[in-house]
């Protein structure tokens, strides 16, 4: 175990790097309402800038597993999640680090929610086009006549030259 002024300061930078990790998801939840209010807009180039902003953020987050588990073995600790870890800190650090975790749970089920709405409500637009386009779709086969008007045969013709009688 790590000498108490260093395992402290350990404790704190911890701290730390979680309340970071939590206003990283915190400042991403405006970012998902543009989302679905882009999305409902049908407005794809501020949706496609949109989501560009939200890869940078995934970036931000990328090593959070890592970081959480190098911080764990210079604290000493280990557990399967956040909840088993901060049972084992010293109980006067337990209790802020659990409200800590507590904010985390919130931001993740809000987050969740957009995510959930946003998902939704791309596959309900996926849904319409695809309907749309099969309906203009016109068939790939196509019959030809000849100038006596009996049938000649059947020709794949580019869909620019399809016309529906």
């Amino acid at each position: 175990m790590l000498e108490t002024t260093e395992y402290q300061e350990t404790l704190d930078s911890f701290y730390n790097y979680l309340f970071g990790v939590i206003k990283l998801h915190r400042d991403t939840i405006p970012k998902l309402k543009d989302e679905l209010m882009l999305i409902q807009s049908n407005s794809i180039d501020e949706l496609n800038d949109n989501l560009n902003h939200q890869q940078i953020f995934l970036y931000q987050i990328k090593n959070f597993d890592q970081d959480v588990t190098a911080y764990m073995e210079k604290l000493g600790v280990s557990g399967e999640n956040l909840t088993e870890v901060i049972g084992q800190f010293p109980p006067s650090e337990q209790s802020r680090f659990e409200a800590l975790l507590l904010e985390f749970k919130e931001v993740s089920r809000e987050l969740t929610f957009y995510k959930d709405k946003c998902q939704t409500l791309l596959q309900t637009k996926l849904h319409e086009v695809n309907k749309k386009m099969a309906q203009y779709k016109a068939k790939q086969d196509k019959i030809t006549y000849g100038e006596d008007g009996k049938e000649e045969g059947s020709v794949k013709l580019p869909n620019a030259f399809e016309k529906s009688v």
